[in-house]
């Protein structure tokens, strides 16, 4: 009976999570702000003047790999929970130096919310629709929780440690609300996670598509046994990359190629064309990106990255 109560707990708890987040993305009235906040935020990018895009890059985590943001805002909420167990363990007699050492821990999840903030908000701006809502919503809790914390911090420099762990304990639970929806953002809405689907493994040259079905600067997706592959004609080659840019899933078949670049049609994410390697966010995944040939009037595809063939059929890479 305990295990059923238990399951239905969990039940009605998972729900009012849902309806929570639901009811948060319905509310159209937030675009207004978050629009006004976007264009802000373009300003200041552009403020950056020939840096923006290392600025930009640096901030998404294109240069490490995987997004910055939640990295950095480990910091601020491991710092926070130590704080709170310190005051906690402040509580009992002669306990000056606990006190001091909360302090510093909640100065250090002060510092440590402004970086996760400033790369939460870069993430944000390329966000949409509901996920945009959410992101706000999730944007000014933790605003009011770090409010909260630097007030906290005041009010124990000036000896009213009582008045100050009020502040933070109060401050701390709004910040597990906003992880809340900091969590349906990326597991729910896929945000700062690889949306580029299943990659191509079949190794061997596979005919997809008669060579004058494509013409040049046209793009075209296909078919290779269940995996979605999208070929641009770029001159007389021919590249093949994945169905989806790895940031938010864009359908690369809307995408373009700039010289040497493919770029995402949503956000503007740039990929090296012989690579896949993300040159400029907000993408931090590589694209997929496949072996490419017009053999005997056919476009033909490899998972793989075989050498250069040649052959008196006449191959044209």
């Amino acid at each position: 009976m305990g295990s059923a109560d238990a399951r239905a707990g969990h039940s009605r708890v998972r729900r009012l999570g849902q309806r929570t987040v639901a009811a948060i993305g319905r509310q159209d009235w937030l675009d207004r702000p978050s629009y006004r906040l976007e264009h802000v935020l373009t300003i200041a990018f552009a403020s950056f003047g020939g840096a923006r895009e290392r600025v930009s890059n640096g901030l998404h985590g294109t240069w490490l790999g995987h997004p910055v943001h939640p990295i950095l805002n480990t910091l601020p909420t491991g710092a926070v929970a130590t704080t709170v167990a310190l005051d906690a363990a402040s509580m009992m007699p002669g306990s000056r130096p606990i006190r001091e050492a909360s302090r510093y821990a909640l100065g250090v999840g002060i510092v440590g919310s402004v970086g996760a903030a400033v790369t939460g908000v870069a993430d944000w701006q390329h966000t949409h629709e509901e996920a945009r809502r959410v992101g706000l919503v999730h944007g000014a809790l933790n605003g009011i929780a770090t409010a909260l914390f630097v007030a906290s911090w005041w009010d124990r420099r000036r000896g009213r440690h009582l008045r100050g762990m009020a502040k933070t304990a109060v401050g701390y639970g709004i910040t597990l609300g906003s992880g809340y929806l900091g969590g349906d953002l990326v597991y729910g809405a896929g945000l700062g996670t690889d949306r580029s689907g299943d990659r191509l493994t079949v190794s061997d040259w596979t005919p997809v598509l008669a060579a004058t079905a494509l013409a040049d600067g046209e793009s075209k997706r296909v078919d290779i046994g269940g995996v979605g592959v999208v070929l641009h004609r770029n001159g007389n080659g021919v590249l093949a990359i994945g169905e989806f840019c790895p940031h938010l899933g864009a359908p690369m078949s809307d995408g373009w190629i700039d010289r040497d670049l493919v770029v995402c049609p949503w956000h503007g994410s740039r990929f090296s064309a012989k690579s896949g390697e993300v040159l400029r966010g907000p993408a931090t995944a590589p694209l997929h990106c496949y072996s490419a040939r017009v053999c005997d009037g056919m476009i033909e595809v490899s998972g793989g990255v075989p050498p250069p063939v040649a052959s008196s059929k006449g191959v044209e890479q």
